[in-house]
């Protein structure tokens, strides 16, 4: 009896990446990101899940918390944000969030201690025991 070469399962090319140029951002709850209005408007509409009611605005450059998010197959992922200065509460494609600028790395300074001082003691002189 004859048994087959090779592997035990077949083996299939790797995927291969995405051709779409525009990557998608991975973008966490909880993060804290920057809203950015497309259009070039100073202001931003949060709509409800299905994207097709409007519920408020916020402004372009405001400060967003991502709550919660979904995935749109063949579409832009739909972020859950509750705006960190009023609010407000809605959902926005992920087109319209960029993450925040990274914070600067902490520095530590040295502590800083009482000043030295530095007296002259007095020569002591030792008398040898003769």
């Amino acid at each position: 009896m004859r048994f087959p070469r090779g592997p035990r399962f077949p083996i299939f090319p790797a995927a291969a990446p995405s051709s779409d140029s525009k990557a998608q951002r991975v973008l966490g709850v909880g993060w804290r990101v920057i809203v950015r209005s497309q259009g070039g408007e100073d202001r931003v509409t949060l709509t409800d899940e299905t994207g097709t009611s409007p519920l408020a605005t916020v402004a372009d450059g405001a400060e967003v918390e991502i709550v919660a998010w979904r995935p749109h197959r063949g579409s832009d992922t739909r972020y859950r944000v509750v705006s960190t200065g009023g609010g407000v509460e809605g959902w926005l494609g992920g087109a319209s969030l960029r993450a925040r600028a990274p914070s600067p790395p902490l520095t530590v300074a040295r502590p800083v201690g009482p000043p030295k001082t530095v007296t002259a003691s007095p020569k002591r002189t030792r008398k040898r025991a003769r």
